[in-house]
């Protein structure tokens, strides 16, 4: 079996990495459509954190697991 997650990464005002995952992201999604949508977290401040609002995003990655289930 396999999983994927995209996780996409921001800088909030004091420098501090915030995540943001999803589980399963359609397996033909664009880097285009992963910009506008952190784009978006950015401009329209969607998530706050303790050290403050997002100010920028950073990257994003698709992590995708091979799970091997063993019979025993």
């Amino acid at each position: 079996m396999e999983k994927s997650r995209l996780e996409m990464e921001f800088i909030d005002q004091e420098g501090k990495k915030f995540r943001l995952t999803l589980d399963e992201p359609r397996e033909d999604i664009t880097e285009a459509e992963v910009k506008s949508a952190m784009d978006d977290v950015v401009d329209k401040n969607i998530f706050y954190t303790t050290a403050g609002d997002i100010v920028d995003s950073v990257g994003a990655r698709i992590i995708t697991t091979v799970i091997d289930e063993l019979e025993i």
